[in-house]
């Protein structure tokens, strides 16, 4: 049976080698600061015998330092962030102001060569109020009035045909009446012979009514073209042919003796927004 060890030597012993190991650090510290050779070779070793243990720790702390970055990094993280979202908005902004600029070049072309306008006079506006499928009133306001020529009288088209009339006037603003107002009435020229009559809104955005002036024996076909002016002492120009639909259905009034003409508008009145204002007023 062995002897049980005695605490006290123990803590003796200990005490003993520790106090050797630390004389064998100094020693070796201060020959390892004289540069001796022996001691920076058992430097190296000791270093590659340590290897593994320091990876090992490096290996164990490193989320803790990846987190310790983190945080201390957030900071300027999230600045960075914001200037990418920063830079990203600006750059769709000016997209979207781009595209936007090129529709309304492309809407404003689309109206600058209005073929059947000639070289008559004529003044571009857009639709400020009341560009609807539906009008309460069947009138749209737009924005350019009497600074620039405009007058009560003048017609108001667009690549499409006839939009109506100004009935109001102000320095910078227009009323227009629109030709799908019930009160609206004009006279037309149909087809290809030109048969003359009087046509006038319905109150929708699709049909228009000539039911005057078409003879039961004037040639008149489904398909025809529709036009306003043409016609001496109108609310149109004489000169110039304005379209307004084509001829849809024909119904023949017997008692009246006319041909009725049911016209589809050429001019999509729900997608109205620039238009062109002609410089003429009728006689009366």
């Amino acid at each position: 049976m062995r002897p049980l060890s005695q605490p006290g030597k123990n803590r003796q012993r200990s005490r003993y080698v520790l106090l050797v190991i630390t004389l064998l650090t100094i020693t070796i510290i201060t020959l390892d600061a004289r540069g001796v050779p022996m001691i920076s070779s058992a430097r190296d070793s000791s270093r590659d015998a340590l290897a593994p243990v320091r990876g090992a720790a490096r290996w164990v702390t490193t989320p803790f330092r990846n987190a310790w970055n983190g945080i201390t990094g957030y900071d300027e993280l999230r600045e960075e962030n914001e200037k990418l979202r920063s830079e990203l908005g600006q750059d769709t902004a000016n997209a979207m102001r781009e595209q936007n600029a090129q529709e309304e070049l492309s809407k404003l072309k689309e109206q600058l060569n209005i073929s059947f306008l000639g070289s008559t006079q004529s003044q571009i506006a857009r639709v400020t109020s009341g560009a609807s499928s539906n009008f309460s009133d069947y009138t749209v306001e737009i924005d350019k009035g009497s600074e620039l020529g405009l007058a009560v009288g003048n017609p108001v088209v667009t690549k499409g045909g006839l939009v109506g009339r100004i009935v109001r006037v102000t320095k910078r603003r227009s009323v227009v009446q629109l030709i799908t107002d019930p009160d609206f009435s004009v006279g037309v020229t149909v087809g290809a012979d030109q048969n003359q009559g009087v046509g006038h809104g319905t109150g929708n955005t699709r049909t228009f009514i000539v039911d005057r002036g078409i003879d039961l024996t004037d040639e008149v076909q489904t398909k025809d073209s529709v036009f306003a002016g043409g016609i001496e002492n109108s609310i149109m120009p004489p000169d110039l042919f304005i379209p307004i639909g084509t001829v849809d259905k024909i119904t023949p009034d017997e008692a009246a003796r006319v041909q009725v003409l049911q016209v589809n508008y050429t001019v999509q009145f729900g997608r109205l927004d620039v238009v062109q204002v002609i410089k003429w007023v009728p006689a009366s």
